[in-house]
């Protein structure tokens, strides 16, 4: 196998879990944060806690197969330039909200969990648009 496939391969397949965990997460801490039930509200936010944790543990396998995809190009031009444009303020912003939530835990204010939404989603939409660019050096070539 070309080694090129392999890092293909492995960066395909590494990406859609924090990708897909984030999502969840950003899902479920929104219905945790607007639901009434106190008991169930925290249910939801705890697996927002987790899915956020398990997304932002298994992130650097995505960044470190995407380095070596890229030959280890960290900025590029053109559509690998838009990819890492976004990747990596997402990247960091992921591994940063996932220590926030582990050092308040269940702690934070109201409005301090308003404020790790409105970060938590912006983190989702610039992983989108990551993963939009990601798409087009794949099916744009």
């Amino acid at each position: 196998m070309n080694i090129n496939v392999f890092w293909a391969r492995m960066h395909g397949g590494a990406t859609h879990f924090p990708f897909a965990l984030l999502l969840v997460s950003v899902a479920f801490d929104v219905v945790g944060f607007w639901w009434r039930n106190e008991l169930r509200a925290r249910e939801f936010t705890a697996i927002g806690f987790y899915s956020l944790l398990i997304a932002a543990a298994v992130s650097p396998f995505a960044v470190l197969s995407g380095i070596a995809l890229s030959k280890g190009t960290l900025m590029g031009s053109g559509a690998l330039a838009l990819h890492h444009l976004f990747i990596w303020p997402t990247f960091g912003l992921l591994i940063g909200l996932a220590v926030w939530r582990l050092v308040v835990r269940g702690g934070a204010s109201r409005r301090a969990f308003g404020c790790y939404l409105a970060l938590a989603n912006i983190t989702a939409v610039t992983m989108m648009a990551a993963g939009f660019w990601g798409g087009e050096l794949i099916l744009g070539n």
